[in-house]
């Protein structure tokens, strides 16, 4: 096609009012890409059928602009055109930039040619002609087209500051096609001056609407580089998706390459968010600019990279005709599930999601694990890997898919329920399990079940008799987990089964005696003093109110609770402390992690709960020695030290029983063999060396005075408490 013709029929198409009904573009054969509404940093597109359609699936289904010769790529062609693209969310219509000079057209037709087909070298070579022809043509409305691509040029040179005030100065000239470009290029010098949320709020509005394609390609190149610099992940995977669509055929297999770059920066989850919202199962038509072929090509290098067995058989069975040559080894990973393997020096952590409580113990527990292994310091050999139980999938599925990755020793258990069956599974596969809560008793036997968490009960039936000792009885209890076993204890009149061994708790009275029917709702304080409530125990618990409702002080009134301990989280034990009366002597069990009031208790294990200002270590009831060193010990200020150099706040009770299973883990795994294994006889061997390590380890723990497991499989622990001093 002649180059004139083809520049002759753009200028003749685009010469037509906007909104008018010109059909037969020379650069669409329709209509221009102006498909759909721009969306917001953080938003979705605004278009109701936009919303109805996966985001990969939209992108997808958007007619693509055959590609169009050289000439056909000028600005000068947009800029003459006036109508079309240029208008923007149904906004004034842009201005033409006509020339009444047919020298100063075919001259600046020659230069934006060599600029659109030109290199980055060759674009900057054609700054001096540039500035000749704006010197040669200063009253000419294409000055503004020369203008624009020196502003361009400056963007290329680095020179960030005089790239975009150029291209404002052109926007403010008015609306017009030129100075979309403009905008494009202002977007570009925002986003490379450090500023990707401002970039993306210039930029965005434009993707779909621009003809020109060497325009278009800075433009997708630029506003996808923004979102992802911003963080906005779901938009960069929709952009990378127009990106690729938009790509002429000559530059296509660069585009993905770029965006194969790009996709190594998503986290794993997006992408896997991405795929099961577009059900990237369906028919592929184009696969060289079906984003999900890319998508699906970078879970299974990461599938394969962390033997992740679960997200091995969800790309099988969810993008299986995507994958290519990946497929055959995604299979074989899938197939090779149950293969016993260790690998050097591997660490399996489960966590799970089901429940609120249960994803934030997992948080926590897994800051304390990474602190335990030391995979937040420089040159740390520790490996870690995890899997998380939702809503799909069993835990032995998990388990099992933590053991293909060669861990040779795993951490789980954030409640009973978990505990019991990992316990089961690690008997089963004689794989050493380090539980952060306890399990059934029945599961406790074996030699690869170890215990570092500890029975709810027991802090509190510390707290009763210390309430008790002082006067502040009648005593209630406010959330905790430890119910269940509660009841079980009381009738059975001796500690909780299964309970971390260690100094007796000293309560004459034993467990806290709470009445199956003495769990009161908020405002049910009439029922409080009912027959459900029976007498309370000495130095027990009286009444158990639950943390799934705003606290009522009411419900304490009947029986006259003059303690009260608060053993859920830390929101749970602050909305309770707001509300209770100052007449009631408050006490924090292990997990409420909060500042208490003067003349609080609060439960201590070891040197955790970690604190600011010392307080003094109160004796066990009925024992003689201090329940923990105080807080002002050198190694709690060591401890504390070194975790605030990486976390914001202290640690919890869930992190710190995490980063004494991490320690733990690493005494376990860090002395086997510097190779890994699929032999089952060696499997065996590196996991009994792996539990008798651990068995014997010694090290400085955060929730026991204990240094270890002393040859046993329940950690230790001795529950005391701490007042907190008076006001003077």
């Amino acid at each position: 096609m002649n180059p004139v013709d083809t520049f002759g029929r753009i200028s003749a198409a685009f010469s037509a009012p906007s909104g008018g009904a010109t059909t037969g573009s020379a650069t669409t054969g329709g209509a221009p890409p102006c498909a759909r509404r721009p969306a917001p940093l953080g938003g979705a597109p605004t278009e109701r059928d936009d919303r109805r359609r996966p985001l990969l699936d939209r992108a997808r289904r958007a007619p693509r602009a055959p590609a169009i010769t050289a000439a056909a790529l000028l600005a000068l062609g947009a800029a003459i055109a006036g109508a079309g693209c240029g208008a923007q969310g149904g906004g004034e219509p842009v201005s033409p930039a006509l020339s009444a000079s047919p020298a100063a057209q075919a001259e600046l037709r020659r230069i934006l040619t060599r600029f659109a087909n030109g290199a980055r070298a060759e674009r900057l070579a054609l700054e001096p002609e540039l500035v000749a022809f704006r010197k040669r043509y200063p009253g000419d409305d294409l000055a503004r087209v020369a203008e624009t691509h020196l502003a361009w040029i400056a963007l290329e040179q680095g020179d960030i500051r005089r790239a975009e005030a150029l291209s404002a100065e052109i926007e403010a000239r008015g609306r017009s096609a030129t100075g979309d470009i403009a905008r494009v290029l202002r977007g570009a010098a925002l986003r490379r001056a450090g500023k990707p949320k401002p970039a993306y709020g210039v930029l965005r509005p434009l993707v779909s609407k621009v003809i020109d394609p060497y325009v278009r390609s800075l433009l997708n190149e630029e506003v996808t580089a923004a979102a992802m610099e911003a963080g906005a992940w779901t938009q960069a995977i929709e952009l990378m998706s127009v990106w690729l669509r938009e790509a002429s055929d000559d530059e296509r297999a660069a585009v993905r390459s770029q965006i194969g770059v790009l996709l190594r920066k998503v986290p794993i989850e997006r992408l896997v968010g991405a795929l099961r919202a577009d059900q990237a199962a369906g028919e592929v038509v184009e696969p060289e600019v079906d984003l999900r072929s890319l998508i699906a090509e970078r879970l299974a290098i990461v599938a394969r990279e962390r033997r992740d067995v679960a997200l091995a058989k969800e790309l099988l069975d969810r993008a299986g005709p995507l994958l290519g040559a990946q497929g055959d080894a995604l299979s074989e990973l899938w197939t090779g599930a149950g293969t016993a393997r260790v690998e050097p020096p591997t660490v399996g952590l489960l966590l799970s999601t089901r429940t609120q409580q249960s994803r934030r113990r997992g948080v926590e527990v897994a800051a304390g694990v990474a602190h335990g292994l030391g995979l937040l310091r420089p040159g740390s050999d520790a490996r870690l890997v995890s899997r998380d139980v939702g809503g799909e999938g069993s835990v032995d599925e998990a388990l099992s898919s933590l053991t293909a990755e060669g861990a040779a020793v795993l951490i789980a258990g954030s409640d009973r329920e978990q505990a019991t069956a990992v316990a089961k599974f690690a008997r089963a596969n004689a794989i050493p399990v380090l539980l952060v809560h306890p399990p059934e008793p029945a599961a406790l036997d074996g030699a690869f079940v170890f215990v570092v968490g500890e029975e709810p009960a027991r802090s509190i039936e510390v707290l009763a008799a210390a309430l008790a000792e002082r006067g502040a009885k009648p005593v209630a209890l406010v959330g905790g987990d430890a119910g269940a076993q509660q009841g079980a204890d009381a009738s059975a009149g001796g500690p909780p089964a299964g309970s971390a061994g260690g100094a007796p708790a000293g309560s004459a009275g034993g467990p806290p005696a709470v009445p199956a029917a003495g769990v009161v709702g908020p405002g049910a304080a009439a029922a409080a003093s009912g027959a459900a409530a029976a007498p309370p125990a000495e130095g027990g618990v009286a009444l158990a109110l639950p943390c799934d409702g705003a606290f009522d002080p009411r419900a304490l009134r009947p029986l006259g609770i003059r303690g009260l301990i608060l053993a859920g989280d830390a929101p749970c034990a602050e909305q309770a402390l707001r509300a209770a009366p100052r007449s009631v002597t408050i006490a924090l069990g292990l997990e409420a992690a909060i500042s208490p009031p003067p003349g609080s208790l609060v439960a201590t294990a070891g040197l955790f709960p970690f604190a600011a200002a010392p307080a003094s270590a109160q004796r066990l009831p009925g024992g003689d020695a201090p329940s923990a060193p105080p807080q002002d010990a050198p190694g709690a200020a060591v401890a504390l030290a070194g975790w605030l150099a990486t976390h914001p706040t202290p640690p919890s009770f869930w992190a710190a029983l995490g980063r004494d299973a991490g320690v733990l883990a690493w005494a376990g795994v860090q002395r086997l063999p510097k190779t890994g294994t699929e032999d089952p006889a060696e499997v065996k061997a590196r996991r009994l060396a792996a539990a008798s390590a651990m068995s014997s380890a010694t090290a400085e723990l955060w929730t026991t005075s204990a240094t270890g497991f002393g040859g046993k499989r329940v950690l230790p622990r001795a529950i005391g408490y701490r007042e907190i001093g008076k006001a003077r």
